[in-house]
């Protein structure tokens, strides 16, 4: 009886525990897709500013370091759409971690990166931009 209420016990914790996380990684046509869906959304870009200027998503905004990050979701609802990129899921693991830990709910991380983006031939923005 003991182990039958400490196993129920545990796929409880398991099961708050996965509810708790508010973080998906998708694949680059699924990001695609919700981003498409979702153009009121958030898209950060996570990488460092070299990269962002050469190439990165349409309305991504730059947000290359954890006090960028911080920074640039202050303003939004933790409840909003979000998504996060980087160029191969380096820095974006470690950014919706954040954003889950400040209490984001609906964050989208791009599975693969931007490498797995241009595989599947989806668009980028290569406009130059202006260095701050």
């Amino acid at each position: 009886m003991k182990k039958l209420l400490l196993l129920s016990g545990l796929i409880m914790v398991f099961g708050l525990l996965a509810q708790a996380q508010s973080s998906q990684r998708v694949s680059a046509k699924l990001f695609y897709s919700l981003s498409q869906k979702h153009p009121e959304a958030l898209i950060l870009d996570v990488r460092p500013m070299a990269k962002y200027q050469r190439y990165r998503l349409d309305r991504s905004i730059l947000a290359a370091t954890k006090e960028d990050l911080k920074r640039v979701v202050k303003k939004v609802d933790r409840s909003d759409t979000i998504f996060v990129y980087c160029e191969k899921e380096l820095r974006s693991g470690p950014a919706v971690e954040i954003l889950d830990s400040l209490g984001y709910t609906n964050v989208y991380e791009l599975k693969g990166g931007l490498i797995s983006w241009r595989r599947n031939g989806l668009p980028l923005d290569d406009k130059p931009l202006l260095e701050k």
